[in-house]
């Protein structure tokens, strides 16, 4: 009789001990989870109670800057459709914040849009989805992924890019001059040729500029061209900027002003070249147009069922401090 009641007082503590630890293994999850989102920076509209829909924009942290721009211009349209809009960034360049766990915070606060910032392939991540297992419309910008299931995508036109790239060679050469134009992948990406193709196009009808295309320069190649000529170095891509910049810096070169850069991007580091006139001009999309043109997306989506599945963004040029900005 003893016997028996033991095992029955086991079985009694077993009952009353196994919720308690999934309780404390739920309770451990979720404060972990609490914990990674406190390291995020969330920004939001100070109305935000009062709107019915909620949107967030996001990506990593080195593009928080274009991301702000991002979400000012969503913000802009906030108010006319009842809409609160959220940055939602890692807090720092530090913390390794996948894209997956920001699509999940979408997730976690039942968003009914997602803006994001895909600077990789997005292999293995999942849409984000609300509460009740639907999926929240995406609207993605930087890099296009045909693999992830998005509405709309706001990214560039490469011909009228090239354009644009172009016309700010001739007039920084004053329509004569040598051109550099450098592209890590300009010989395998595809987007990267029709960008290329649409620069020789528009060169072509300018007899007095010359140019040569390389997905490299050394710093070899870069002095020798320095010394023998008066040159232009046109980047294609964020890298190539910031790459050939820290040449520059590292050669002691700031000072000779025989050569011109113009780059492409809108991240951090390629701002704070720009502010240092180390580089003379940086060409990117217009932040701010891709915000407004998100929130646009989102609610012929949501209206009509369906989106503009691709939207060539509007480029931006800045300039150097010494010279105008547009």
């Amino acid at each position: 009789m003893e016997k028996k009641n033991k095992v029955s007082h086991f079985s009694i503590s077993g009952f009353i001990i196994l919720p308690v630890l999934v309780t404390i293994a739920v309770c451990l999850a979720a404060c972990y989870f609490l914990f990674v989102l406190s390291k995020q920076t969330p920004a939001k509209n100070s109305d935000s109670f009062s709107r019915n829909y909620h949107i967030i924009v996001t990506g990593s942290s080195d593009t928080e800057l274009f991301l702000r721009q991002v979400y000012d211009g969503a913000s802009k349209l906030g108010a006319s459709y009842n809409a609160v809009v959220e940055l939602y960034v890692p807090g720092s360049q530090a913390e390794d914040v996948s894209p997956q766990s920001l699509f999940d915070y979408a997730s976690f606060v039942n968003a009914d849009c997602v803006i994001a910032y895909i600077d990789s392939t997005s292999s293995g991540i999942s849409v984000p989805r609300r509460m009740d297992d639907t999926v929240i419309p995406l609207v993605t910008t930087g890099l296009y992924d045909p693999n992830l299931q998005q509405i709309s995508f706001i990214g560039n036109s490469y011909w009228e890019l090239g354009k644009k790239f172009s016309d700010e060679t001739v007039k920084f050469l004053n329509d004569r001059g040598q051109a550099y134009i450098i592209g890590k992948e300009v010989f395998s990406a595809s987007s990267l040729s029709s960008l290329v193709n649409s620069i020789q196009d528009s060169l072509l009808s300018h007899e007095n500029i010359s140019y040569s295309i390389s997905d490299t320069i050394s710093p070899a190649q870069l002095t020798d061209n320095l010394i023998n000529n008066a040159v232009l170095f046109i980047c294609l891509t964020e890298e190539d900027t910031i790459a050939l910049a820290q040449m520059i810096i590292e050669l002691k070169l700031t000072d000779i002003k025989r050569f011109g850069i113009i780059g492409f991007g809108n991240n951090e580091t390629c701002q704070l070249y720009l502010s240092k006139g180390i580089i003379d001009e940086l060409i990117s999309l217009d932040p701010e147009k891709i915000g407004e043109t998100a929130v646009r997306e989102f609610f012929e989506y949501r209206n009509k069922g369906h989106a503009n599945s691709y939207i060539a963004a509007d480029v931006k040029i800045r300039e150097t401090m010494n010279r105008s900005s547009r």
